[in-house]
């Protein structure tokens, strides 16, 4: 079997054919004490290459001395990971850049399992949730001292900071989650600036320091097919945990329902949510329906 077999800094790529993948162990999640492995930059373009490829991956990886491994993931979270595990048939949207769903069957015949899901939900701007509890939730949030306002393009990289500061403590508890430098989360985002609505990003502040934010880009993959740009992603919801009491986030997808439809969108998109946590309960209430799964699989070595 002819493998490639190249080292990248602290990675090996191996390529069968015209299948590749990179095996990280340094800098992974940490799981009992332990980074984990993961098999990423997987790209799979025949099924029996596939299987021998994955083979290959776990032999590097258990040289390693790694234990447990996760796939299809580049490394982390923050990176691109997950496969497609159902669609509903609706065309791609912008940032859903995850792994085919024929790597599903690759996985599973090398004696991976599935351990974690997520959705992408769909939904009617006009049937955003409406309540008085909304109300009474902008009230206490004044009460409080908390304001919010949009994102300041010309002065992006202190609200990009802020976001990362919020995203740093709200995502701790997210599975295989691993920390980022500041710089790194700020490289991520920056590419989107050009492209975003500030209108459509809030920061909600606590006597000026970041307390949680909501990021909504357009799905700009609908004016690529030559239709109307009526879509919304939302990537992004989150407060610290200091402050979730408060229902700061339904505040905050509130006032952007309001904002999208005096912008005339039509939909919006609850993008990349795991499986039975905060946001995807906010979906349901907002009358979202899963357009999409999709699946990260795990292995013990």
């Amino acid at each position: 079997m002819d493998f490639k077999i190249e080292n990248i800094g602290n990675n090996v790529k191996i390529t069968l054919n015209s299948s590749t993948a990179t095996c990280f162990f340094l800098n992974t999640p940490i799981l009992d004490g332990k980074n984990i492995g993961c098999i990423g930059e997987l790209e799979i373009n025949n099924y029996d290459d596939g299987i021998k490829l994955i083979k290959k991956c776990e032999d590097i990886l258990r040289e390693k001395e790694v234990k447990y491994i996760v796939a299809p993931m580049n490394g982390n979270t923050w990176k691109k990971y997950r496969t497609l595990k159902y669609s509903n048939g609706d065309e791609p949207f912008i940032l859903e850049n995850v792994n085919p769903i024929e790597d599903n069957e690759v996985l599973k015949n090398t004696g991976f399992n599935e351990i974690n899901t997520y959705t992408s939900c769909r939904g009617l701007i006009s049937d955003a949730y409406k309540s008085e509890l909304i109300d009474i939730a902008e009230n206490q949030i004044k009460t409080e001292n908390i304001t919010i306002r949009k994102f300041n393009k010309e002065n992006y990289i202190e609200d990009l900071n802020k976001i990362f500061n919020v995203s740093k403590e709200s995502f701790t508890r997210n599975p295989f989650y691993t920390p980022i430098e500041r710089g790194d989360f700020i490289s991520q985002y920056e590419p989107y600036i050009s492209m975003i609505d500030e209108d459509l990003i809030l920061i909600a502040e606590k006597n000026g320091i970041e307390v949680g934010f909501v990021f909504c880009i357009p799905d700009f993959n609908e004016l690529k097919r030559g239709k109307p740009l009526q879509t919304l992603i939302l990537k992004t919801i989150a407060v610290k945990p200091e402050f979730e009491d408060l229902a700061i986030g339904n505040v905050l997808l509130n006032r952007i329902a309001n904002i999208a439809k005096e912008k005339n969108y039509l939909e919006w998109i609850f993008a990349f949510m795991y499986s039975n946590n905060t946001s995807q309960k906010m979906a349901s209430r907002n009358g979202a329906k899963v357009i999409r799964e999709y699946a990260l699989y795990g292995k013990e070595l």
